[in-house]
């Protein structure tokens, strides 16, 4: 990764290529999300929580594969999927630590043949970086009220150990660990007062797609039996 501060005079010569905007998420089994993006998220992937490498926080993440490095919607040349999380939209755009508008110069989308342009002839900011932008805020702003979201869960004890121990279609076993998801049973045990508090705080409705897109693990796991099989008959066909 190569991160400079985007500044329109020099790099309005830049291009972008819309179709390897998603390949920077083709090795991530977590993508960040932010609370505002939940309800779309759940209909697609699993929602878990984990601690950020770095900063040892929780935070939330859709969970996109079963191993490490490992994204199962990627088909090799984009994420198959009907809703792409934000995080990987703004690609290969950043937040600098004073809020600068930084663009990551080694990412693949950035090309010579790309069709997207960061400046108009006339120097304003394209439609496209408009939308960057408009993605980038959301992403800002939603970073304050998500890290209130989950310290929250934690002041409440809900976030628990997800403990998965799968077995695949051919017999080989499959553990997830250090990730964490809603505690269903202690949710239910919250007195009427705590429940109203996180009605009041518009976080209910979030902890009911939390729990809803715990399904979504059946469909990784679906995923990753077809990538397996389709391995092995392809390794078949090629001896």
């Amino acid at each position: 990764m190569h991160l400079v501060e985007l500044s329109r005079s020099e790099h309005q010569g830049l291009r972008i290529r819309a179709d390897r905007v998603e390949a920077g998420a083709a090795r991530q089994h977590l993508i960040p999300i932010v609370m505002g993006e939940f309800r779309k998220a759940a209909t697609q992937y699993p929602i878990v929580f984990a601690k950020h490498p770095e900063t040892a926080r929780f935070a939330p993440y859709v969970l996109s594969g079963l191993g490490l490095e490992e994204n199962l919607f990627w088909s090799g040349t984009e994420l198959d999927v009907a809703y792409v999380p934000l995080n990987v939209r703004r690609q290969p755009f950043y937040v600098g630590a004073d809020n600068e508008l930084c663009i990551d110069l080694d990412h693949p989308c950035l090309d010579g043949s790309g069709t997207r342009v960061l400046v108009n002839a006339d120097g304003s900011d394209s439609a496209y970086l408009k939308e960057i932008l408009a993605i980038l805020g959301e992403l800002v702003a939603g970073r304050a009220a998500t890290e209130q979201f989950v310290a929250t869960l934690l002041d409440l004890d809900l976030l628990a150990p997800i403990v998965l121990d799968i077995v695949l279609d051919d017999g080989s076993p499959l553990q997830v660990q250090g990730l964490y998801g809603l505690d269903e049973e202690k949710f239910r045990q919250l007195d009427e007062a705590k429940i109203a508090g996180l009605w009041q705080a518009g976080y209910l409705d979030l902890l009911y797609a939390v729990m809803i897109a715990s399904g979504q693990l059946f469909k990784l796991i679906r995923l990753k039996n077809q990538r397996i099989a389709l391995s092995r008959a392809w390794q078949g066909n090629a001896r």
